[in-house]
């Protein structure tokens, strides 16, 4: 060869991959947001807490004063769904359908499919942007003793960044069937 820009070849293989595992990724951060905190404890729970770990926060999970120092929405969830016969047991069925919207991102992302990640990826992002202004409407959090974890803004990041991989694998997917 003659050192020439090829796009189609070995490189162009190696960019394809590169952009596939930047979606991967991005929609692994996605999943793995609905298991970081969404809501974090400040300084003086979190020394109450340490004080009393085993001080029971909520009965029906099981969740303790020190297992609620950091809150992720999948324990939203199991707090929601623990209250039965009530309207707040929609929150998990509304939880757990974000989390399949994440799965179904990170299943395309694995797959190479750019335009369905990319739609998804959306989803998720107007999904936590959703419920970012629901509980603050709802004056969940910020309160008194937590504030805002780091999962929505993992949400956003993530979510932008498997939109702008998914982009990417498409534009050179088209050069590759152009340049065919």
């Amino acid at each position: 060869m003659d050192g020439t820009n090829h796009t189609i070849g070995q490189g162009g293989a190696k960019v394809r991959l590169i952009a596939r595992i930047a979606m991967v990724v991005a929609a692994i951060a996605l999943v793995a947001a609905f298991f970081l905190p969404w809501a974090s404890a400040d300084a003086e729970y979190r020394e109450a807490a340490a004080q009393l770990p085993d001080v029971m926060y909520y009965e029906p999970t099981g969740l303790t004063a020190a297992d609620a120092a950091d809150l992720s929405l999948f324990e939203y969830a199991q707090v929601y769904g623990s209250m039965e016969d009530s309207p707040w047991v929609m929150y998990q069925y509304i939880i757990f359908a974000g989390l399949a919207i994440a799965a179904i991102a990170f299943a395309l992302a694995a797959w190479g499919k750019p335009i369905g990640a990319a739609v998804f990826a959306i989803l998720m992002l107007a999904f936590s942007r959703l419920m970012v202004w629901d509980f603050s409407d709802r004056g969940v959090l910020p309160n008194s003793t937590h504030d805002w974890g780091i999962a929505s803004t993992v949400f956003v990041i993530g979510s932008i960044a498997l939109i702008v991989a998914s982009i990417w694998l498409f534009v050179l997917k088209r050069q590759e069937k152009a340049a065919a």
